[in-house]
């Protein structure tokens, strides 16, 4: 059987024991929150619980807390939810140029609708312009900025902080996308001036199909879809009780080990960029340090990327390539560009609290053995056509 080397913690996270055990205690309340009856009641009971534990996880307040569907439909709440509540037809929104397809896809329904959408540019790192973003955020009529914590491909922390600030300072409500950190780096909402904060549940070991969206108070949003009165009118739809369930395990069992395994998964991925530095054809990219701990960016060039993945794959490593969030290996990522890297997709190697020194061992085993089959193949497949296509005796 192929050993399996697991290192997509990036896009997906195996159940927790603890969010198991959670879904499973919470299977025998069917009862709808809504309802005042005795299995309603109960239901509402143990959602405001799990709710009560996400929101002391990241240092909100539950009624500052809304559950979501997942990670996508916290931020396209946060950011059509933000500028719709203003009421106001031709306002603007900032974003930085590395964010997730999600905010750009939110931004696009918005502009499309009428709304200015400006972007700020980042370095080679991937780190945001500051000083372009505060630039942006006083132009008038700009009414929500969004800024990711840590980008999904390169890993590079943003200056949210200080993002949040200039917002503050400028009238403008700010959102984050946190997905990569919650659960993996400490985040206090006290501490970070943010507005409006979206998490995922299954990036920390929760079941998929569940997130939140932590909205300050004070903060209005345009519910979404309308049609009741849950989630204080936020977002309708009645809540997933055993996601929620799941969600809330995971999350309080990820922050007792956050120290211990952002550490373990730092050393991790700082072997692994130093080796892949070293690899011919083979480019790293992200911040050196200001960064999440797990994940790790690399180009690969002279090869398919899909043919690459594939073989990667054959041999029990489980990596993501390409625009991250197209699942096409070959598409050249839009993260990359904004980076100044033009045509080039981006592998991304996402370790975990699984990930062991000999999965990394075997891979920077395998890795470059592979790229130089690949790369010899093709050399030699273009000569071969390159003789087919001579003219005959030269």
């Amino acid at each position: 059987m192929q050993q399996e080397t697991y290192l997509d913690f990036g896009s997906s996270t195996p159940l927790a024991p603890s969010a198991r055990e959670a879904i499973s205690r919470a299977l025998d309340e069917f009862g709808d929150p809504l309802r005042i009856h005795a299995r309603g009641r109960a239901a509402r009971s143990l959602l405001e619980e799990e709710r009560a534990r996400v929101a002391d996880a990241i240092g909100a307040q539950p009624d500052e807390i809304v559950l979501t569907s997942g990670g996508t439909e916290s931020i396209a709440l946060a950011i059509s939810g933000g500028v719709r509540a203003a009421r106001e037809r031709d306002g603007r929104v900032v974003v930085s140029s590395v964010e997730h397809a999600s905010v750009r896809g939110a931004c696009d329904i918005l502009e499309a609708d009428g709304f200015e959408i400006a972007t700020a540019p980042v370095d080679a790192s991937g780190l945001l312009d500051i000083d372009a973003f505060a630039a942006e955020i006083r132009r008038p009529g700009t009414l929500l900025a969004s800024v990711q914590h840590a980008n999904q491909e390169t890993g590079t922390l943003q200056p949210t902080a200080e993002a949040g600030r200039l917002c503050r300072e400028a009238g403008v409500l700010f959102h984050t996308d946190a997905c990569q950190t919650v659960g993996r780096l400490p985040l206090d909402v006290c501490s970070v001036e943010v507005d409006l904060l979206s998490l995922s549940g299954h990036k920390f070991g929760g079941p998929p199909g569940i997130g939140a969206l932590f909205v300050r108070r004070g903060t209005t949003v345009a519910g979404y879809p309308c049609g009741d009165e849950r989630e204080r009118r936020r977002r309708s739809g009645m809540e997933n009780l055993l996601g929620a369930a799941g969600m809330a395990a995971a999350l309080s069992g990820a922050l007792v080990e956050l120290g211990d395994q952002a550490a373990r998964q730092w050393a991790l991925t700082d072997r692994l960029r130093s080796a892949l530095e070293h690899i011919d054809a083979v480019r790293v990219f992200g911040h050196p340090t200001h960064r999440a701990p797990h994940l790790v960016c690399f180009t690969v060039s002279g090869v398919d990327a899909e043919v690459l993945m594939m073989a990667l794959d054959d041999r029990g490593f489980r990596l993501s390539a390409g625009s991250n969030c197209s699942g096409a290996a070959a598409e050249p990522s839009p993260v990359l560009q904004a980076m100044g890297v033009s045509g080039a997709p981006s592998f991304r190697a996402a370790v975990g609290p699984t990930t062991t020194d000999q999965g990394i061992d075997r891979l920077l085993v395998v890795l470059p053995a592979l790229i130089g089959e690949l790369r010899r193949v093709d050399e030699a497949s273009s000569q071969a056509m390159a003789r087919f296509r001579s003219p005959a005796g030269e």
